[in-house]
C-alpha cells in the first residue's frame, strides 16, 4: 500500500536555494532489497547544492536533494534479510531523496543503530565522517605521529577529518576562515587563515613538509598545497568548492578551478617520491557497500562510545530547506540538521 501522506522537499528545476519547495509526495512500497523508511532527521550536505545547481551529472529535475538520514524502519522490500520493521536505521541514499518524510533505500546502505543516540550526531556519519574516515583509512593511511594539512577544516568533511585524524595520532593543521579559526583552534588544529598567507604559515609548522594534504577546494590550492607534501607524501583531492560562489555555480568559478588544477605526469610523481590520489564519496561508496557497512559500524560505536562527538551547526524544520541552504552558502561549523517527524 503506497503511503499517501508524506512530503518531500523538491527543486523543480536548477537553481537557487528559494527552488527548494516542500511539497505533497506519495512513497511506493520498497522494491526487492530495499527498505522504505520512516525519517526523523535529514543532513544537508555541499553535494545538496551541487545536486540543487544541476552540477551533479544525469541529474533529472525535479529532484529531492538528501545524502544521508536517520529514521525508522518502516516496510521491507522482498529478500530483505538485513533489517526489519520498527529497527531504528542510519542510512545513505544514491544522492538524493533525503529531505523527505520517507525514503527508500537499499538495505546494503542503512544500519541498524541504537535509539538512545542523538539523531543529529548519527546523521553527521553516514556522509561527512565515511568520507573522513575512507580517506584517513583506505586511501592515503598515515601513520601515528605524521602531520596532515585539511582545507576547509572547519566544514562538514573538514571538521570531521580533523577530528578523526586527532583521534589517529595525527598533527593536524587546518585551513579556514577568520571567523572560525577559534572554533578549529578548539578541536586541536593548528588553525590557519585561508584568506592569509597560508602556504607560509603551514612552511612554518610543518618545515618539513606534511604527509597528506586533504583538498576539498580544487584548483589552484591543490598546486599550491602540493609543494607542501614531505618525502613521500599524498595530495588528496575530494571536492571542488572552490566552483561555486555562495551557494551557487558560477562559470568563471569552475572555469578558474578547472585552469587552476594541479597536473603532474606519472614520472614527475615517481622522481619526486609523491603521490596524488582522488576520492569521490558518491562513487566509491557504491563500489564498495561492504567497505561503507563496515567503516559506518566502525564510526557508530565510536560515538556510542563518545570518541568522536560531531558538531551540530544548526537544526532547522525540514520545511526550512532553502534556508538551510543559505547557511550552508554562508559558511558554518559542523553539519546542518532538518528535523522531519513534525512533517509526516
Amino acid at each position: 500500500m503506497a503511503v499517501s501522506s508524506g512530503r518531500a522537499v523538491v527543486a523543480r528545476r536548477r537553481g537557487g536555494p528559494e527552488r527548494l519547495v516542500l511539497a505533497d509526495r506519495e512513497f511506493a512500497d520498497p522494491a526487492p532489497g530495499g527498505v522504505r523508511v520512516a525519517v526523523q532527521v535529514a543532513g544537508v550536505a555541499y553535494g545538496d547544492v551541487l545536486l540543487r545547481e544541476g552540477l551533479v551529472p544525469r541529474t533529472r529535475f525535479p529532484v529531492t536533494p538528501g545524502y544521508d538520514a536517520v529514521g525508522v524502519v518502516e516496510a521491507v522490500g522482498e529478500g530483505v534479510t538485513e533489517l526489519a520493521r520498527g529497527q531504528r536505521v542510519l542510512l545513505r541514499t544514491p544522492g538524493s531523496g533525503g529531505y523527505a518524510t520517507h525514503v527508500e533505500v537499499s538495505q546494503d546502505f542503512a544500519i541498524a543503530v541504537p535509539v538512545d543516540l542523538d539523531a543529529a550526531g548519527l546523521v553527521a556519519l553516514s556522509l561527512n565522517y565515511v568520507s573522513a574516515w575512507q580517506m584517513l583509512t583506505r586511501v592515503a593511511p598515515a601513520a601515528p605521529g605524521g602531520t596532515v594539512l585539511v582545507h576547509g577544516a572547519a566544514g562538514g568533511v573538514g571538521g570531521a577529518l580533523v577530528e578523526l585524524a586527532r583521534l589517529r595520532g595525527l598533527t593536524v593543521i587546518g585551513t579556514a576562515s577568520a571567523a572560525r579559526l577559534e572554533a578549529l583552534a578548539a578541536r586541536g588544529a593548528r588553525a590557519v587563515d585561508r584568506r592569509g598567507d597560508w602556504v607560509r604559515a603551514v612552511r612554518a609548522a610543518a618545515p618539513d613538509g606534511v604527509d597528506i594534504v586533504f583538498d576539498g577546494v580544487g584548483g589552484a590550492t591543490g598546486r599550491r598545497s602540493f609543494s607542501l607534501l614531505g618525502a613521500g607524501g599524498h595530495l588528496v583531492v575530494y571536492g571542488i568548492t572552490g566552483g561555486v560562489q555562495r551557494g551557487r555555480r558560477s562559470p568563471i568559478a569552475l572555469a578558474s578551478t578547472a585552469a587552476g588544477t594541479l597536473r603532474q605526469s606519472a614520472l614527475s610523481l615517481l622522481s619526486k617520491g609523491l603521490g596524488i590520489d582522488g576520492y569521490l564519496s558518491a562513487s566509491y561508496v557504491p563500489a564498495y557497500p561492504d567497505r561503507f557497512r563496515q567503516d559506518l559500524t566502525e564510526l557508530v560505536a565510536l560515538l556510542a562510545r563518545q570518541a568522536i562527538s560531531p558538531s551540530i551547526a544548526a537544526r532547522l524544520p525540514l520545511a526550512q530547506a532553502a534556508e538551510a541552504h543559505r547557511l550552508l552558502a554562508g559558511g558554518v561549523s559542523g553539519k546542518i540538521v532538518l528535523d522531519v517527524e513534525e512533517h509526516r
